[in-house]
């Protein structure tokens, strides 16, 4: 059976997963540290945990690899950006105000870390030619550009500026970002920035793709390789490469997503602990809440899953100050590289003394450890904290050595002159509190009264099960919670979104919307045929937002990079079922068959069949529905069963629910808003 790869690249371990998904089952796991000291970064990692999946299961097996990256924001919060050509366009009498809005703002990465601009800014007013757009490249890349963006005031409405410059950007071998292509949103300043944002990572993000995509490949994997992005879906690699940005938060968003797959979840908190931080995120009415990323001080107009983070982990480590506790973290024993002291041997700390130390250079010398009489150093964590109290749970992931928990903390507990037990309580109580407090803030926020925390990753059951009890929640630790991101990674859906400023948008308007965001969504490698639309209209901003979603398809092999059929590819699948008239409907292909019992077969954009019935097909208004419905209507004794009805037009394939003549001419009326022409067909499987 076919196999999916998913690669979760955390702060401290990378994971990956070999997913069945005829049996929904994780056939092997493969865990390295992450790579961030490696020539190529976490990418080292990633490829390094294919190879190994790739071998155990099989290279010919692996259908489609999928990995969150902590690329994106690592970038952003070390600075390791490139030198941004940021080019403002504007026309007269509002120069002086693009200028201020393009050019002119300072964009901070993070506390002390600013972003490296070479600006340009141009007069437009009398529109702008090849040379000019050619010259003005030349001369960012010879003040040191290594990436550039464009802003133009109302690009939305008109790329052609903002695509020229790109064009030239191009030419001369420089990533460039467009602000049109990330957001249709009018604020000109939130455009700016983030396509300054997106271009200082495009040249990393290229690195990236380029290690990933040939070393999946040396693995002898041909199947193609998606980035899962902050807002729970995914993009192929000339995504990532577009649109790095787009990234940001995947990893927590591949936990939400794992964990929405682990079951039913209503109203929840998920509470992925890691080794090294905490991530929360809110679940209402079984949908992931979503907000805009925000870069230091900057809106931006990335949208991703509404994720908080707190450096307070399943690996923190104890603090100790005039004697006493003092807190937990943010330094992990991972980072420090020290093991936990839960998961050694009792009779290893016979003899032991405690000692402070400043795990790295820039940390606090207030870490308290324990010195082995062999002279080694362990870290007493959260974790051995959770396993010396007795929260942790037989066959969690945290579980390790009761006893060499307890015994440790009795060490601790000479040193600050209380039980060894109450050290641990300590510790414990000091972390729930912090995690706690954002898991009532997140609930909060996003009107959850009593909601379910769901506990993934290596520290659920220790610090998970710590904080539900502290706040008196009921808790569900999924199996596999350790690889839960991972397995969300996996099993990724597409998701495309897309936002438009309208002074008043009309069904036109927002059908050309929906149908570029299909597009979008399908060349993603979406199944046409299951794809969920959702339009939001905010009457405040004037914008109207439609977001796309769809499992990446399995049945029908439409995963990222497979080519669509060309007219030759569908006649040859329609023939194999006997079908010789085949033509192009929108995105699908539609083949007939007439005769006294005429049939009907739809093919998706890759020629897999999506319905093969008894029936008819007619271009909506070419034909009087009536008769057709009961043609094709069945009396059996005193009941009447209806055909069902379909209708095929751009990327929508749309079942209605009994052919009932007005709900099949309100659907026809909404599809030809953008003045495509549906397709009807009235049949039976």
């Amino acid at each position: 059976m076919a196999v999916r790869v998913g690669v979760d690249v955390g702060g401290t371990f990378t994971k990956a997963v070999a997913f069945e998904t005829g049996a929904a089952s994780v056939l092997a796991e493969a865990i390295v540290p992450t790579t961030h000291d490696h020539p190529h970064g976490v990418a080292a990692g990633v490829v390094d945990v294919v190879t190994r999946l790739a071998s155990e299961v099989g290279a010919e097996r692996v259908e489609l690899v999928t990995h969150s990256t902590t690329q994106a924001v690592n970038a952003l919060l070390e600075g390791d950006v490139a030198t941004v050509g940021m080019i403002g366009l504007g026309r007269a009498p509002d120069l002086r105000k693009a200028r201020r809005r393009t050019v002119e703002p300072r964009i901070e990465l993070s506390e002390g870390r600013m972003l490296a601009m070479v600006p340009a800014f141009l007069d437009v007013t009398n529109g702008l030619d090849h040379a000019t757009a050619a010259a003005t490249i030349e001369r960012l890349r010879a003040g040191g550009a290594e990436a550039i963006a464009v802003a133009e005031a109302f690009a939305p409405d008109d790329l052609t500026n903002e695509a020229m410059l790109a064009d030239a950007a191009a030419a001369a071998g420089l990533p460039v970002t467009t602000s049109a292509e990330l957001t249709g949103l009018y604020g000109l300043e939130l455009r700016a920035v983030t396509a300054a944002l997106n271009a200082s990572i495009l040249p990393i993000a290229t690195r990236t793709a380029e290690v990933v995509g040939e070393g999946v490949a040396a693995a002898g994997v041909t199947s193609p390789v998606m980035v899962m992005r902050g807002d729970g879906g995914a993009t192929d690699l000339h995504g990532f490469r577009r649109a790095p940005a787009r990234t940001l938060y995947s990893g927590p968003a591949a936990s939400v997503a794992g964990a929405l797959r682990s079951g039913r979840i209503d109203d929840g908190v998920i509470v992925e602990v890691g080794g090294t931080s905490t991530n929360v995120a809110a679940i209402r009415r079984g949908r992931p809440a979503l907000s805009y990323v925000q870069v230091a001080s900057h809106a931006t107009a990335i949208r991703a899953l509404d994720v908080r983070v707190l450096g307070v982990a399943g690996g923190s480590m104890l603090r100790s100050r005039r004697g006493r506790v003092y807190g937990v973290g943010p330094r992990s024993a991972h980072i420090a590289g020290l093991p936990y002291a839960c998961f050694l041997a009792a009779d290893d700390f016979a003899g032991a003394t405690t000692e402070l130390i400043a795990p790295r250079a820039d940390d606090p010398g207030d870490y308290l450890v324990v010195r082995l009489a062999d002279g080694r150093r362990v870290a007493l964590t959260n974790t051995c904290a959770a396993n010396a109290l007795g929260i942790v749970q037989p066959g969690d992931y945290a579980a390790g050595d009761r006893e060499a928990a307890l015994a440790a903390f009795t060490v601790a507990g000479r040193a600050l002159r209380l039980t060894g037990e109450e050290v641990a309580r300590r510790m414990v109580q000091a972390s729930t509190q912090a995690v706690g407090d954002l898991v009532a803030a997140v609930a909060r926020d996003h009107h959850l009264e009593r909601p379910v925390i769901v506990a993934v990753g290596g520290g659920a059951g220790a610090l998970g099960r710590a904080v539900a009890s502290a706040m008196g929640l009921d808790i569900v630790v999924p199996p596999k919670a350790e690889v839960i991101s991972a397995i969300g990674d996996a099993l990724s859906l597409v998701r495309a979104e897309r936002e438009r400023t309208f002074s008043t948008p009309t069904p036109v308007d927002t059908q050309r919307l929906i149908a570029e965001v299909e597009a979008e969504a399908i060349a993603a490698g979406a199944s046409a045929a299951g794809l969920d639309v959702r339009v939001e209209h905010n009457a405040e901003r004037g914008a109207v937002r439609v977001t796309v979603t769809g499992a990446v398809g399995l049945s029908s092999g439409a995963v990222p990079g497979r080519q669509p059929a060309t007219p030759a590819d569908a006649t040859a699948a329609a023939g194999e079922r006997g079908y010789r008239d085949v033509v192009a409907v929108g995105q699908f292909w539609l083949a007939t068959r007439p005769g006294r019992a005429p049939r009907v077969a739809v093919l998706d954009r890759y020629a897999d069949v999506v319905v093969d019935v008894g029936g008819e097909a007619f271009e909506a208004g070419s034909a009087d529905l009536g008769p057709v419905i009961d043609r094709h209507t069945r009396r059996v004794g005193p009941m009447t069963i209806a055909p069902d009805a379909w209708i095929v037009s751009g990327a929508r394939f749309l079942q209605v629910p009994a052919p009932d003549l007005a709900a099949i001419a309100d659907t026809v009326t909404a599809l030809t808003a953008d003045g495509a022409t549906p397709t009807v067909i009235i049949g039976r499987e």
